[in-house]
Protein backbone atom coordinates (compact mmCIF):
# COMPACT_ATOMS: atom_id res chain seq x y z
CA UNK A 1 0.00 0.00 0.00
CA UNK A 2 1.26 3.40 -1.15
CA UNK A 3 -0.91 5.55 0.88
CA UNK A 4 -4.51 5.26 2.31
CA UNK A 5 -7.34 7.37 4.07
CA UNK A 6 -10.15 7.31 5.55
CA UNK A 7 -13.88 8.41 3.33
CA UNK A 8 -16.80 8.30 6.02
CA UNK A 9 -17.21 4.41 6.99
CA UNK A 10 -14.17 3.56 3.80
CA UNK A 11 -10.69 3.43 3.25
CA UNK A 12 -9.14 5.05 -0.02
CA UNK A 13 -6.07 2.93 -0.76
CA UNK A 14 -3.03 4.01 -3.15
CA UNK A 15 -1.87 0.28 -4.19
CA UNK A 16 1.18 0.27 -4.95
CA UNK A 17 1.79 -1.13 -8.69
CA UNK A 18 -2.14 0.43 -9.72
CA UNK A 19 -1.49 2.87 -11.53
CA UNK A 20 -5.34 3.76 -13.67
CA UNK A 21 -8.65 2.78 -13.18
CA UNK A 22 -8.45 0.17 -15.63
CA UNK A 23 -6.59 -1.69 -12.94
CA UNK A 24 -7.96 -1.17 -9.65
CA UNK A 25 -11.14 -2.39 -11.38
CA UNK A 26 -9.57 -5.86 -11.75
CA UNK A 27 -9.50 -5.59 -8.06
CA UNK A 28 -13.09 -5.02 -7.04
CA UNK A 29 -14.47 -7.21 -4.32
CA UNK A 30 -11.40 -8.77 -3.14
CA UNK A 31 -10.20 -8.92 0.49
CA UNK A 32 -7.46 -6.94 1.47
CA UNK A 33 -5.67 -8.46 4.79
CA UNK A 34 -2.95 -6.83 6.62
CA UNK A 35 -1.40 -7.24 10.41
CA UNK A 36 -3.57 -5.82 12.91
CA UNK A 37 -0.40 -3.91 14.36
CA UNK A 38 -0.76 -1.95 11.59
CA UNK A 39 -5.17 -0.93 12.06
CA UNK A 40 -5.87 2.18 13.52
CA UNK A 41 -6.59 2.32 17.40
CA UNK A 42 -10.55 2.19 17.94
CA UNK A 43 -12.09 4.35 20.65
CA UNK A 44 -13.35 3.01 23.52
CA UNK A 45 -16.29 0.42 22.61
CA UNK A 46 -15.39 0.20 18.93
CA UNK A 47 -14.60 -2.77 17.38
CA UNK A 48 -13.20 -4.32 14.25
CA UNK A 49 -16.20 -6.93 12.14
CA UNK A 50 -13.04 -9.96 12.46
CA UNK A 51 -13.04 -9.20 16.34
CA UNK A 52 -16.20 -10.17 16.73
CA UNK A 53 -17.23 -13.13 14.15
CA UNK A 54 -17.07 -16.37 16.48
CA UNK A 55 -17.62 -14.93 19.92
CA UNK A 56 -20.16 -16.77 21.84
CA UNK A 57 -23.38 -15.03 22.55
CA UNK A 58 -24.68 -14.83 25.59
CA UNK A 59 -27.56 -13.68 27.86
CA UNK A 60 -27.18 -11.36 31.08
CA UNK A 61 -27.87 -14.42 32.87
CA UNK A 62 -25.51 -16.54 31.08
CA UNK A 63 -27.54 -18.57 29.02
CA UNK A 64 -25.56 -19.63 25.82
CA UNK A 65 -27.35 -18.29 22.56
CA UNK A 66 -24.53 -19.22 19.81
CA UNK A 67 -21.64 -18.04 17.78
CA UNK A 68 -21.57 -14.94 15.70
CA UNK A 69 -20.91 -16.12 12.07
CA UNK A 70 -21.63 -13.13 10.35
CA UNK A 71 -22.20 -9.56 10.25
CA UNK A 72 -24.04 -6.95 8.19
CA UNK A 73 -24.36 -2.98 7.87
CA UNK A 74 -27.78 -3.02 6.26
CA UNK A 75 -29.23 0.52 7.19
CA UNK A 76 -27.83 2.60 10.15
CA UNK A 77 -26.19 0.18 12.36
CA UNK A 78 -24.69 -3.14 11.81
CA UNK A 79 -26.56 -6.55 12.58
CA UNK A 80 -25.46 -9.35 13.87
CA UNK A 81 -25.54 -13.21 12.59
CA UNK A 82 -25.88 -15.82 15.15
CA UNK A 83 -25.70 -19.35 14.71
CA UNK A 84 -27.76 -21.24 17.26
CA UNK A 85 -26.75 -24.55 18.85
CA UNK A 86 -29.84 -26.18 17.00
CA UNK A 87 -29.26 -24.33 13.52
CA UNK A 88 -31.16 -21.56 13.51
CA UNK A 89 -30.26 -17.75 12.26
CA UNK A 90 -30.81 -15.18 14.72
CA UNK A 91 -30.00 -11.53 13.72
CA UNK A 92 -29.82 -8.86 16.41
CA UNK A 93 -29.20 -5.60 16.25
CA UNK A 94 -25.56 -4.66 16.97
CA UNK A 95 -26.90 -1.91 19.09
CA UNK A 96 -26.28 -0.97 22.74
CA UNK A 97 -29.71 -2.00 23.61
CA UNK A 98 -29.72 -5.32 22.55
CA UNK A 99 -25.42 -5.57 22.85
CA UNK A 100 -24.78 -3.92 26.09
CA UNK A 101 -21.27 -5.92 26.66
CA UNK A 102 -18.46 -6.77 23.85
CA UNK A 103 -15.40 -8.87 25.73
CA UNK A 104 -13.35 -10.16 22.77
CA UNK A 105 -10.85 -11.17 24.78
CA UNK A 106 -13.12 -13.78 26.71
CA UNK A 107 -14.55 -14.62 23.52
CA UNK A 108 -18.15 -13.40 24.46
CA UNK A 109 -20.73 -10.85 23.81
CA UNK A 110 -23.84 -10.42 25.96
CA UNK A 111 -27.15 -10.08 24.49
CA UNK A 112 -30.32 -8.20 26.40
CA UNK A 113 -33.09 -9.22 24.08
CA UNK A 114 -37.08 -8.35 24.78
CA UNK A 115 -39.25 -11.43 25.41
CA UNK A 116 -40.16 -13.63 22.97
CA UNK A 117 -36.76 -12.32 20.43
CA UNK A 118 -34.96 -15.41 20.20
CA UNK A 119 -38.53 -17.49 19.70
CA UNK A 120 -39.42 -15.41 16.12
CA UNK A 121 -36.86 -17.22 14.70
Amino acid sequence: MARGRRHGRSLVLKLEGVENINQADLLRNLHLEMDVEDLEPLGENEFYVFQIIGLRAITEDGREIGRVTDMHEWGPYWTLEIRTPDGKELLVPFVEDYVPKVLPREGVLVLSLPPGYIEQF
